[in-house]
């Protein structure tokens, strides 16, 4: 009797589960299957094809296109009937994460997505017209955007927006008539202290990713996230010192010294970066230092930034930066500083540790009464940590003047040995000098050395040079050079081919106000130097 309900038992489950198995495979009947992909995506300049079999009773393909392998970031949605889908004029140089399914009457029975992904080839050679942005035009709520006007490459429309997005509101418009012929826009309603990235395009070309020309990118003004202010009387020194190894104080804080204050700083081993600014309500703040700074040994700075300050040093034998650890920095920026009494150096790189900055940035600045060191300088920029361990993405030195740096003995004693030496660094670098003027600076030796940087981009453009330097520069194989609007004095003998630059045909002393006491301004108003805006237009009446 037991036996016999076992086996009915046995056999009622029997015949449930073989329904249940029944009742999986007509649901599995009525799911469609997923898109077959015949072959890899095909890529052709910035657009992308991909086929695929037909799935029978499909009634429709959902494409999607997302900026993720995590399929989070969607850039487009495409339904379409047919088993391929083509996508045109999207962003160049960008990979794209796809997927697709079949969709079935009810959407219940939709497949399961098919993935691949594939990656638009980079943009073609366009022009580069907008100019990088320059501090002088930027303020707490605007800034002037300019561009290089080229008949060739028009402008007709700007953006200005935050990487923020909709949290923050960007401009974007036509440029008018009277911004087109001067090159450059106005533009207002920014937040202050926020990252901008402005666009000039022709509207005019057919293709959406062919209109902006390059993009470039600014903070406006204002107070940092964290700000100190500091006091007349306040000891600036330990002030920096301590808060170096503070955890509670955030990288990236500034210092604001008010205007015609005095202090005295002994650098020491930078841990995290910082921002010291200067007032502009008055007479320069003037820092003292005691020594060099320089960057604990493996640490990763995201900036320092200079403004608004005059440095000097009252010491032997010191730079401004002088380093033999390794670190990463991101960015190191000087604006409107002035550096006076650094003998022997600016900024050196020694020993063999790998040091790396991405970007330095020197604007409105001026050398001046540095070298006189009678047992030898190593020079403005001395990368100097050996084969392969200095790199520098990008160095751009603009508005500047470099003068007099052998003060107290006989021309080429003591001088300066250079402008940029990194005789040994072979990763490319984008080195820039623009509205640079050099007298009586770095005496018999040459400006610029790098020549293991191969595939670096040289960029020299209104230039003035009235110093007797020795050679121009010595670059790597392959590197790729810009030279425009260059002058030189007789002061320079060896001729300015190298920089295709024009000989103005008289000296210093003919076209500088007081050049030996430090008065740079230009003599003549006619002169081509002040027509053309040459050199540092600072010293341009």
């Amino acid at each position: 009797m037991i036996k016999s309900k076992i086996l009915a038992l046995s056999v009622l489950i029997l015949s449930l589960l073989f329904a249940a198995c029944q009742d999986d495979k007509y649901t599995k009947i009525d799911d469609l299957f997923q898109p077959r992909v015949l072959d890899e995506p095909e890529v052709k300049s910035n657009s992308i094809a991909m086929v695929w079999y037909e799935v029978n009773d499909a009634v429709s393909y959902t494409v999607e296109l997302h900026l993720d392998n995590y399929y989070k970031s969607l850039f487009a949605t495409i339904e379409t009937t047919d088993p391929y889908v083509f996508v045109d004029d999207i962003p160049y140089g960008t990979t794209f994460y796809i997927r697709v399914r079949s969709n079935a009457v009810q959407s219940i029975h939709n497949s399961q997505w098919t993935y691949k992904n594939a990656t638009t080839e980079p943009r073609p050679t366009y022009a580069k017209i907008v100019e990088d942005v320059s501090k002088a035009d930027i303020t707490e709520n605007s800034a002037t955007i300019r561009w290089e006007v080229d008949p060739g490459n028009p402008a007709d429309s700007i953006s200005v927006m935050t990487s923020a997005g909709g949290v923050l509101e960007g401009v974007a418009r036509y440029l008018t008539q009277e911004e087109r012929t001067v090159g450059y826009a106005v533009i207002d309603g920014l937040t202050k202290n926020t990252l901008y990235a402005a666009n000039v395009y022709d509207t005019n070309k057919p293709r959406k990713y062919d209109k902006p020309y390059n993009q470039v990118s600014f903070r406006t003004a204002g107070p940092s996230l964290e700000t100190i202010i500091v006091g007349w009387d306040d000891d600036l020194s330990v002030m920096l010192t301590e808060n170096n190894e503070n955890p509670d104080i955030p990288e990236g804080t500034e210092y604001f010294l008010p205007a015609g204050s005095l202090y005295t700083i002994t650098p020491f081993e930078i841990k995290k970066g910082f921002k010291l600014v200067g007032s502009t309500e008055g007479e320069m703040a003037e820092i003292i230092l005691s020594s060099s700074w320089r960057i604990a040994s493996g640490s990763y700075i995201a900036s320092l930034e200079f403004e608004n300050l005059k440095f000097k040093q009252e010491v032997l034998d010191n730079y401004f930066f002088n380093c033999g650890n390794s670190y990463t920095l991101e960015s190191v920026s000087f604006f409107n500083c002035s550096f006076t009494k650094f003998n022997r150096g600016f900024w050196r790189h020694q020993g063999t540790n790998k040091k790396y900055i991405v970007d330095f940035h020197m604007e409105n600045c001026t050398l001046d009464l540095c070298g006189a060191r009678a047992g030898g300088t190593y020079g403005t920029f001395y990368l100097g940590s050996g084969d392969g361990n200095d790199t520098m993405d990008r160095a751009v030195f603009k508005n500047c003047t470099f003068s007099r740096d052998h003060q107290g003995l006989e021309p080429g004693k003591g001088s300066f040995a250079n402008l940029f030496w990194a005789e040994k660094m072979t990763s490319p670098i984008h080195l820039e000098y623009k509205n640079v003027t050099v007298y009586d600076f770095c005496i018999n030796s040459r400006m610029i050395s790098m020549p293991a940087a191969v595939g670096s981009e040289l960029v020299i453009e209104k230039f003035l040079l009235a110093s007797p330097c020795g050679d121009l520069y010595s670059i790597g194989a392959n590197t790729t050079t810009t030279f425009s609007d260059n002058y030189i004095t007789t002061d320079y003998k060896l001729g300015g081919t190298k920089i295709n630059a024009t000989d103005l045909g008289l000296g210093a002393e003919e076209l500088f106000t007081n050049p030996v006491n430090g008065d740079l301004t230009i003599k003549d108003p006619a002169s081509v130097i002040v027509q053309k805006k040459v050199g540092d237009t600072r010293w341009i009446p």
